[in-house]
């Protein structure tokens, strides 16, 4: 049978039904199509990883553009996109010893295994450099202008997090139609390269194979968790005494993809998703990496100082009221992220794409954007394996986060002692009424950042567009539950200040106070 009647089959089904209707009506506010729904939860939006399959090796046969779509590297004859089988490139400022050996016997592949050399627990498989580590393809779609823009977007790499994904594969979808003004703009300016769900086995939602969000502190040995991590359960060890150096993530669960961007190989890469992106990104070489991430609420409110109530308890943060009269809102829709080196034509790219998406987030939304720091809540600095990193090799590395689902804050690591798991906290399951909202924020925000960066192809900006750094959020809003906390649990949401006098840095960027958006 040729595909011109297997085609002819399909358009005799309701599956043919549902991918033209998908196509043809699409819009950046079109609903995915063929996700699962389950009688027990209402995630009916969310995409199991073989409705992402399915849906990719379809796609090109619907698409009216060119585009490519399958594993993201290429392994024997898998169809994948990018050859990492190559020499380390050149032109970059990275650690070409970082096997020990001359650059011209190293690929990409190897050196990004040869990081993970101090006995920790990471990868150091190279044959399985591209695959999650429950085995799963990192799935990928690369469309567009071959000589254009380099843009590598990626979604989910923090699980419980997987508006990004769905936004994603609409935009995907929608641009593969080809209709539009500004879709000709983006494929004719723009290199596209998407990975799509960072974090397969962390963020698979199947509830009729697996429990979804596991107990905080459960040694996970199976995928199908939708937790922030990935499902690794030899990642660690028994706590910090005798951790893996440099160890982000919760011990006998996974590891934090999003803290072992070591572009530049000077430190162990020990999540194999994390290798693969890396690798990726020393193949591809991006001028513009966009993370999509959904972090914990935050809080826009002035503080009271003078509430502070410090932390009885170690590792418990302290908890503030708002000033008399003031309402902490826990609306934050987008908060952008730009990080480029000081002064570069890259930096002056991401922060006025950040304040591009804000503007159009801002006419579209009711509810407060602008960019937040990173709330440190243990050792260490949280930023320096983050997709930052790809500063590094010349990329403007920009992104944002979505307002989350929950309030719910998480320790940095979760020990297991004796075989028995102690107590930590991390984010539960997104608010089904919350997540339509969210995904259709990130669409919006998506097409807007691929759009201005189409444009800026051929005018790049030469200032911040009155990007700068102001005090705009004081605090995060968040619900300490007795499950997870036990005696230290609160009464309901509470304020957590983040201000630099008590401890915590703080710095907000968005625009100037006196050139509002």
């Amino acid at each position: 049978m040729n595909m011109r009647e297997v085609i002819w089959m399909l358009s005799k089904s309701k599956l043919w039904a549902l991918l033209i209707g998908g196509l043809a009506s699409a819009s950046i506010s079109a609903t995915p199509q063929l996700h699962w729904q389950s009688n027990s939860q209402d995630y009916w939006q969310l995409s199991r990883y073989q409705d992402l399959q399915f849906q990719l090796s379809y796609l090109p046969y619907f698409s009216r553009v060119k585009m490519q779509t399958g594993p993201l590297i290429i392994n024997g004859n898998n169809g994948g996109l990018l050859n990492i089988d190559q020499a380390l490139p050149a032109n970059l400022n990275i650690n070409y010893q970082v096997c020990g050996e001359q650059v011209e016997t190293d690929s990409i592949r190897q050196a990004v295994v040869c990081t993970v050399n101090d006995g920790g627990r990471g990868n150091v498989n190279p044959e399985r450099v591209g695959t999650s580590t429950q085995g799963r393809d990192l799935l990928a779609i690369r469309m567009g202008n071959p000589n254009g823009t380099r843009v590598m977007v990626i979604t989910q790499q923090h699980g419980n997090e997987p508006a990004g994904t769905e936004a994603a594969l609409s935009i995907v979808r929608w641009l593969s139609t080809g209709f539009g003004r500004k879709t000709k703009t983006i494929l004719a300016n723009l290199d596209l390269l998407v990975l799509l769900r960072a974090n397969p086995d962390g963020g698979e939602p199947d509830p009729d194979n697996c429990s979804l969000n596991p107990i905080p502190g459960t040694v996970i040995d199976n995928d199908c968790a939708l937790i922030r991590q990935n499902v690794d359960p030899m990642a660690g060890g028994a706590f910090a005494d005798n951790s893996e150096a440099d160890f982000v993530g919760i011990v006998g669960r996974g590891y934090d993809l999003n803290r072992y961007h070591h572009v530049t190989l000077d430190k162990p890469i020990r999540p194999l998703e994390s290798q693969a992106m890396v690798a990726a990104a020393l193949a591809f070489q991006p001028e513009v990496v966009l993370d999509l991430h959904g972090d914990l609420q935050k809080t826009d409110c002035q503080l009271d100082f003078i509430s502070i109530k410090p932390a009885q308890v170690l590792g418990q943060l302290p908890t503030v009221n708002c000033l008399h009269g003031q309402t902490a809102h826990n609306f934050r829709l987008l908060s952008p992220f730009a990080d480029a080196l000081p002064g570069s034509p890259q930096q002056f790219l991401a922060q006025s794409l950040a304040v591009k998406v804000m503007k159009k987030v801002d006419r579209v939304f009711v509810g407060s954007t602008g960019r937040f720091s990173q709330v440190q809540l243990g050792a260490g600095n949280i930023s320096s394996g983050a997709t930052a990193n790809y500063q590094h090799i010349g990329a403007a590395a920009g992104g944002w986060e979505t307002v989350n689902f929950v309030q719910d804050l998480r320790a940095d690591v979760t020990a297991v002692h004796l075989g028995q798991p102690q107590i930590g906290v991390n984010p539960g399951l997104p608010d089904p009424s919350f997540l339509s909202k969210q995904i259709w924020i990130n669409r919006v925000a998506l097409f807007e950042a691929l759009a201005t960066l189409a444009n800026y192809s051929d005018n790049a900006p030469s200032d911040s567009s009155g990007f700068c750094d102001y005090p705009l959020a004081q605090g995060l809003q968040a619900s300490l539950p007795v499950e997870y906390w036990g005696p230290q649990a609160t009464n309901g949401a509470v304020l957590i200040p983040i201000e630099p006098s008590i401890g915590v840095p703080l710095y907000i960027s968005g625009n100037c106070p006196d050139n509002p958006l």
